[in-house]
């Protein structure tokens, strides 16, 4: 009898540490403002892709059109941009008082296919530099998971565009990553790469830091604390020599 009653207890006291260690890792609710931002970054993606009716006419005129298959491209990012607000969301559904954000996006003019594309071109970027940004924030790994496949997949669609618009798109000189930027940065009005208010009109404020310090992100880490002298400026500075600039 003491046999079956030390095994129930192992039993029981292994479906506790499984249930604790399945909570542990859940979504939180401190990762819901981290989440809300993600969703804003996403969802203005997919807006910027559906608020221009693509066709072959609008994209002939673009460098490399041709070759470059712009129409097709674009309509598979255009639907890859869908996915990814419809994984926002789910992991939203998750997360203790998630709500989609409420965005009115403002859009810089495009009078032809070719500025349009360098428009998304640059907004490719950013977004990419935004939610690697915004993982140095999260509190749970499924959270922190959503955000590197989005993050990845937003650097393939840079990297398309850019190779059909530059020469060079991978510098001998590089001396950063790929730019990350923290979400205070993204928030920022200005042309300067990461800078994204303009386009998102404020509809999601910057979550808070996990560790409660200010996030310094350089070329190649990032690191917590108020005196580190790594920041999105610096980091932003660098992303010329990763992604060329084409403006």
């Amino acid at each position: 009898m003491r046999i079956f009653s030390a095994l129930s207890g192992l039993l029981l006291a292994g479906a506790a540490f499984a249930q604790n260690t399945s909570s542990s890792c859940s979504p939180k609710s401190g990762d819901v403002q981290v989440v809300q931002f993600g969703w804003a970054l996403q969802y203005l993606a997919e807006r910027y892709y559906s608020a221009q009716p693509l066709n072959q006419t609008f994209l002939n005129s673009v460098t490399n059109s041709t070759r470059a298959n712009y129409y097709t491209n674009f309509q598979g990012i255009q639907r890859q941009n869908r996915l990814g607000v419809r994984a926002v969301q789910q992991l939203g559904s998750k997360v203790s008082g998630f709500s989609a954000p409420r965005c009115n996006y403002s859009f810089p003019s495009a009078s032809d296919g070719e500025t349009w594309v360098k428009n998304a071109l640059k907004l490719e970027q950013s977004i990419t530099g935004a939610l690697v940004g915004l993982a140095g924030y999260t509190q749970s790994p499924e959270v922190s998971l959503l955000l590197a496949r989005l993050s990845a997949e937003h650097c393939g669609h840079a990297y398309y565009i850019a190779s059909q618009q530059q020469g060079v798109v991978f510098p001998t000189n590089s001396s950063s990553l790929v730019p990350a930027y923290t979400p205070d940065w993204v928030l920022q009005n200005g042309t300067q790469p990461g800078k994204l208010g303009s386009y998102i009109k404020n509809c999601v404020s910057p979550p808070s830091s996990p560790c409660g310090e200010k996030l310094n992100i350089g070329p190649l880490v990032g690191t917590f604390g108020a005196n580190a002298t790594n920041s999105s400026s610096s980091a932003s500075a660098s992303a010329s020599s990763l992604f060329a600039r084409v403006f």
